[in-house]
């Protein structure tokens, strides 16, 4: 699984994994015992809500919404 490494070390010929109670992302980070690398496996990340979108309305039917100003004295 691909992952993003937060420290990077040269490696010491003892290498492992152990799960930190760190979390980046919200997926857990792992840590080396031999050298102190740490990373993330990118395929435990919780993707960011997305936040809801919606469409621009077109001009006539934003025009249909709009409150209608009261005429004037001279009818306008």
């Amino acid at each position: 699984m691909p992952a993003r490494y937060l420290t990077t070390n040269p490696c010491e010929d003892a290498c492992g994994t152990v799960e930190t109670d760190r979390r980046v992302e919200d997926a857990p980070v792992y840590r080396c015992p031999g050298c102190d690398s740490e990373w993330i496996e990118l395929g435990e990340r919780t993707p960011p809500a997305s936040r809801p979108t919606t469409a621009p309305r077109p001009a006539a039917e934003r025009t249909a919404d709009a409150p209608r100003r009261p005429a004037g004295p001279s009818g306008d």
